[in-house]
């Protein structure tokens, strides 16, 4: 556990809400002797249940009020301290639901092997939040205390419920968060004076960044721009030429603003090499990547065309040959990806793209790639919730580790979706897909189309089988299993 923590824990023990006749137990209890704990270090999760489990047993209280209370205590000075990451615009529900992102920008740079909770949040309505949490440490007393304390931050009245608690048998727990009033007379929560590091025990100042120019530039790594393509939160993707092989190509950029995160540049060049060491004509070319005036940028494949996603919703359910086909080149594409030691961890309709003329398949957003030399690095390019809820294998909303597998569970999403109609894990919520995903029983695909030939069917439900042992061995595999159906057409 990062070290930032231990030193909140022991402040939390001196804090005047324990009482003053409290102060003189508890403070020697949770310094345990002469240890000290510095912020910037990383120390084992049992040594802080072991300080809270003193603090508890000296005030009288259980372990779980004891977490939730500091989680309380500790939201406030975790928002100060995460600084530029958090918009000042943002109130307690924002904050909330971007809160993996910015673990991910802070906690992911000081210690690269950490292992921080799973986080899947969907907003339905702007005064609402769905929150999963998932984590083999189970502190859902922790996070509840910190969502408390984050309200408590902005000044904001919640309610919260919690319908599902791994403590009471669920695969995960799922809070469910309300905005209910908000205090018009408190004090703005101005980000001028919050921290983003602790040096010696104290913070230090960090200004609120500058907002970043809209013009685009009129080259990028020797490309001639032509103009802006796509945006999103992280980044742009402009429309270029290259004039040397006069072809166009599209260069995504990292936004100004956050490319002075070195955490966030490290993660957006990562998405392009990441990419760029897979040489197939199955998944999107990498031709360049790179920085220019501190802004780094990937130069990739111009794509002309439509990914699966469109095209199932112009023209609805796809012919059997044509399904096929697309599973195959998926995971032909999967295959060269995985024996370079790459696990996309973001297979679905979103990041099959049919390239023009011929609807050929190029596997896209190599954003949550992960590679067995960085231990199952967590992150994404874009800072955005890691995985889509309804194509996320059971492993990966546990929060174990994952390899190729995970993709080919992907795959089985995609392939029974297109056959049947529907996904094999369905719901009317974020909380109810993943139960369901989680609980592994989804309807036979012959039940819903019965006329999928059988060895079809067959092969789509030994992709989507719950235990990763159930599923084909690899990527080849499952391509010469889905070249042998074809033929058989």
């Amino acid at each position: 556990m990062h070290g930032l923590i231990f030193f909140y824990i022991q402040k939390f023990a001196d804090t005047a809400a324990h009482g003053a006749a409290s102060r003189t137990t508890t403070r020697p209890s949770v310094a345990i002797g002469d240890a000290r704990y510095l912020p910037a270090g990383v120390y084992p999760d049992a040594e802080a249940v072991r300080l809270l489990q003193a603090l508890a047993e000296s005030t009288g209280r259980s372990l779980p009020e004891t977490i939730e209370q500091f989680g309380r205590f500790l939201a406030p000075h975790l928002v100060k301290v995460a600084g530029r990451h958090v918009d000042p615009a943002w109130r307690s529900l924002d904050l909330i639901e971007h809160t993996e992102a910015i673990i991910h920008a802070m906690i992911r740079t000081a210690n690269p092997g950490a292992q921080p909770p799973v986080l899947e949040a969907v907003r339905p309505a702007l005064d609402e939040l769905h929150l999963v949490y998932s984590s083999e440490r189970q502190l859902c007393s922790l996070a509840r205390g910190l969502i408390h304390g984050i309200a408590d931050h902005y000044h904001e009245t919640i309610e919260l419920d919690e319908p599902s608690c791994m403590h009471r048998g669920d695969p995960f727990c799922s809070f469910t968060i309300r905005c209910v009033a908000h205090d018009t007379q408190a004090p703005d929560r101005s980000l001028a004076d919050t921290t983003d590091v602790i040096r010696g025990g104290e913070p230090a100042l960090a200004p609120p960044a500058a907002a970043a120019g809209e013009a685009a530039p009129p080259t990028i790594g020797g490309y001639t721009v032509v103009g802006l393509i796509g945006q999103g939160g992280m980044g742009r993707v402009y429309l270029a030429r290259d004039e040397r092989l006069h072809r166009e190509v599209a260069i995504k950029v990292l936004h100004p603003s956050k490319a002075r995160d070195p955490a966030a540049t490290r993660r957006f060049l990562r998405e392009g090499r990441a990419a760029a060491a897979v040489d197939h004509p199955h998944v999107m070319a990498i031709h360049q990547v790179g920085e220019e005036q501190g802004l780094p940028y990937i130069v990739m494949q111009r794509l002309v065309g439509r990914t699966l996603k469109q095209a199932r919703q112009a023209e609805g359910r796809l012919p059997l040959a044509e399904v096929l086909r697309i599973g195959r080149e998926t995971a032909e594409g999967l295959a060269a990806a995985h024996a370079k030691g790459l696990v996309h961890r973001d297979i679905k309709p979103d990041n099959i793209f049919l390239q023009e003329p011929r609807g050929q398949v190029r596997i896209i957003d190599f954003g949550l790639a992960v590679t067995g030399k960085e231990g199952g690095l967590d992150v994404t390019v874009d800072g955005s919730i890691v995985g889509t809820p309804a194509y996320m294998s059971p492993e990966r909303i546990a929060g174990r580790d994952l390899d190729a597998k995970s993709d080919l569970f992907g795959l089985g999403v995609i392939l029974y979706e297109l056959l049947a109609g529907r996904l094999p894990f369905d719901g009317n919520s974020l909380v109810s897909i993943l139960a369901a995903i989680s609980h592994g029983h989804p309807p036979d695909l012959r039940t819903l189309a019965p006329e999928v030939p059988e060895p079809v069917a067959r092969l789509v439900m030994r992709l989507i089988a719950h235990e990763k042992a159930g599923r084909p061995a690899d990527a080849a595999t499952v391509a010469a299993e889905l070249a042998a159906l074809e033929r058989g057409l």
